[in-house]
């Protein structure tokens, strides 16, 4: 077997950091989807099939369908860490939170409306996700995941004991213009969807880009990615502050179209693991996985939330909470069983995965 590690380095050698990225592209390429353009178009005819759904669908279907559009939003900002990096983190939440308080407060305060509060909201989630990745992205494995599922619950204290920010009682937004409520509907769909259309752009450069192969590069070994001359730490929190900003627009968003925000629901653990779950189930470092991930989930989700409170088990009702376990087994199917996600389903292994 060739000693690669006795070898003398030669003159005009390739910098280190491009032998890593090279190994990531070779890892990468061990996964053989037929053909190249296949999931490009799946991507294409679900994105053309909601397009008209907002103007031919009910008006519970089409708030449904809204927040599948906000889910595939904030888990294509989580997958560039979560998925592509391998940091599984709780504190998709976080950002989302910052990004729906600096959009209700510069409303209450200010009157701004919804195109003026989305930019100032990806900002501060994107001051927020600095600090927290300074502090945490040194960390590895379970620690890394502990601390942001603490971090979830540190935001939602810090925001119910600040009263310039309603505090417990949380801030009501205002929506600019003479709607009913089918065009209020419409009005947000059309907004998540937008969101939806850029945030699967912004997954799809980066996992065809060398940021993307710098990733997984981390993924599949950060000391050697290190040691090969991949910035680990830079890369990391450079895909933390990207996805965190794409997940405060969705928090603009969300908070103009509920009206009202309070900590609790805001900074709320079940979205937290819905956005994982949504990456786990439709495929990570995948970026069509969150967008498949996000069909499933909140269809799943509306339709236990319906039918399981109508069962009768021997008599006894069924509380409408169990949703949450049968979500969470499935969670644990998947991440068991079915690794790569329904996107992995319907592509295959070929070759050996290159590793450093």
């Amino acid at each position: 077997m060739a000693r690669t590690s006795e070898s003398s380095p030669q003159k005009g050698a390739a910098p280190t950091d491009d032998i890593a990225l090279g190994q990531a592209r070779a890892s990468s390429a061990g996964v053989r989807r037929a053909p190249w353009w296949l999931t490009p178009l799946i991507g294409l005819v679900i994105f053309a099939c909601f397009a008209p759904l907002g103007f031919t669908l009910g008006l519970g279907v089409v708030t449904t369908l809204t927040t599948v559009l906000m889910y595939t939003v904030i888990a294509q900002g989580w997958n560039l860490l979560g998925g592509y990096g391998g940091y599984l983190n709780f504190g998709a939440a976080v950002f989302f939170g910052a990004g729906a308080y600096t959009a209700g407060y510069l409303n209450s305060e200010f009157g701004w409306n919804v195109w003026q509060t989305m930019i100032p909201a990806a900002v501060a989630a994107l001051v927020v996700s600095v600090i927290v990745g300074y502090a945490t992205l040194r960390l590895r494995s379970h620690y890394f995941a502990i601390f942001t599922l603490v971090l979830t619950f540190l935001a939602m204290v810090v925001v119910k004991n600040w009263p310039a920010l309603g505090g417990a009682v949380g801030l009501f937004v205002d929506v600019e213009g003479d709607f009913n409520s089918r065009g209020l509907a419409q009005y947000f769909y059309y907004l998540m969807f937008g969101l939806a259309v850029l945030a699967t752009l912004v997954a799809y450069f980066v996992e065809h880009s060398n940021f993307g192969y710098a990733l997984r590069a981390i993924s599949e070994d950060e000391p050697a990615a290190q040691v090969l001359g991949v910035k680990t730490t830079s890369v990391k929190l450079q895909a933390l502050v990207l996805g965190a900003a794409i997940g405060g627009l969705a928090g603009a968003v969300y908070a103009f179209m509920t009206g009202y925000i309070e900590p609790t629901g805001t900074f709320s653990l079940d979205l937290a693991l819905d956005i994982v779950l949504v990456c786990v189930i439709g495929g990570m470092r995948s970026w069509l996985g969150p967008l498949v991930g996000s069909i499933i989930v909140v269809t799943l989700e509306q339709w236990l939330r319906i039918i399981v409170p109508k069962l009768d088990l021997f008599g006894f009702s069924i509380p409408s909470e169990t949703n949450r376990l049968v979500l969470g087994i499935l969670l644990l199917v998947f991440a068991l069983f079915i690794r790569r996600g329904v996107v992995g389903l319907f592509s295959r292994r070929r070759g050996r995965v290159v590793s450093v």
